[in-house]
């Protein structure tokens, strides 16, 4: 495939994983763009410095005869019907039809028209995005640069992160446990900022040190996080008629997609490119209760690493984990360093969470302890 228009060149940088992007004239990304931004660096193209990209993405303007020929393969090719992405949400669920040929994966996001031509072996991806296809390129972004990341020992944590003074709060749990809202609690009332919503990336340093670094998310609330903060629930859509079922309230399903730009505008975000040590981390457990309760959390070094590793996510993992097949995956080769990353984080004070999770002075931050056994607060 050629681009036949000039097109703008420059580089994404997310934390050592590059992107060369070559966009022609009205090639619609600016939205994918805009999501990205708060996390994702774009540089100068061709300024010699840093690792050579891992892909080139080639981003096309629409054609104008509306033709998409060159971007699907042979009739008569094999298609497939698969998931780029499958959530219980309709909203973030991407199906797709897939075909492979002469070496290239073909994807058509059947919802949006979005096209995607992976050749590994020129390093390239040929886009066109949909009309409303914003979030089909976020989710290539997120996948090439997260297996990349993983493949070169950055463990990926199932976590929020809040950022404050040069250090970070981790916020790790299952789906459910109240991540965003003990996020939003700092944020809201300490003077936190957000710097991950639903992942936090972990780098070892050359010193052996732990950075953390935040991923962009696309807020996705429960009732009970969203009737909590003032405006948020005119972000989310709701009108103030709107009632719950009466298990709605602290439930992992049933949560609702948040405009990222507006939300953003509600709650601050930690500057670009922030990568900081962890200060503290919180395990919590929301649910009904008339008090929030921190208690340290005790165990071996091994126990709190387990609990950690059990929180960990790998865009290689999951049943739709492998809709394309550009970067192999390379984690076993990175064993030994996200074991040393996972001793280092279990030695950072934690705190068990229970209640119906409001942060006040009288428990956040915790009065005193970590790990050593010493007692946390209540409110």
């Amino acid at each position: 495939m050629t681009t036949h228009n000039p097109a703008a060149r420059t580089v994404l940088d997310f934390h050592g994983t590059r992107l060369e992007l070559l966009r022609e004239p009205g090639a619609g990304i600016d939205g994918a763009l805009r999501f990205l931004e708060t996390h994702v660096v774009p540089a100068p193209a061709g300024d010699g410095d840093g690792p050579e990209p891992v892909a080139t993405l080639r981003v096309h303007a629409p054609q104008p005869d509306g033709d998409p020929g060159r971007f699907t393969p042979s009739p008569g090719v094999h298609r497939e019907d698969i998931h780029i992405r499958k959530s219980a949400s309709e909203f973030f669920t991407v199906p797709a039809r897939r075909a492979r040929e002469e070496g290239r994966e073909y994807l058509e996001c059947t919802k949006t028209g979005s096209r995607f031509v992976f050749d590994a072996g020129a390093r390239t991806v040929d886009v066109l995005a949909g009309p409303e296809g914003t979030m089909d390129v976020v989710e290539l972004v997120r996948d090439l640069v997260l297996k990349h990341q993983e493949n070169t020992g950055a463990a990926v944590l199932h976590a929020t992160a809040a950022y404050r003074d040069g250090s970070a709060v981790l916020v790790t749990g299952a789906k459910g446990a109240g991540k965003s809202t003990v996020l939003l609690e700092l944020v809201e009332h300490f003077g936190y900022e957000i710097m991950s919503g639903d992942k936090t990336l972990l780098h070892e340093q050359p010193d052996g040190t732990v950075l953390a670094a935040g991923w962009p998310d696309y807020p996705h609330l429960g009732y009970g996080t969203v009737a909590k903060y003032p405006g948020l629930r005119e972000i989310a859509g709701l009108g103030d008629d709107y009632r719950p079922a009466g298990d709605h309230a602290f439930s992992p399903f049933g949560k609702f997609a948040v405009d990222p730009e507006r939300f953003r505008e509600r709650f601050p975000s930690a500057p670009l490119g922030t990568h900081v040590p962890v200060a503290a981390v919180v395990h919590p457990s929301i649910g009904p209760g008339d008090r929030t309760v921190l208690e340290p959390v005790g165990g071996s070094t091994e126990d709190r690493a387990a609990v950690f590793e059990a929180n960990l996510e790998s865009a290689f993992d999951g049943a739709h984990a492998g809709w394309n097949s550009y970067l192999p995956d390379g984690r076993a080769a990175q064993a030994a360093r996200r074991g040393r990353i996972l001793a280092r984080l279990a030695a950072v004070p934690a705190w068990q969470l229970t209640g119906p999770g409001d942060l006040t002075p009288g428990n956040w931050p915790p009065r005193a302890g970590g790990p050593d056994g010493t007692h946390g607060g209540a409110a």
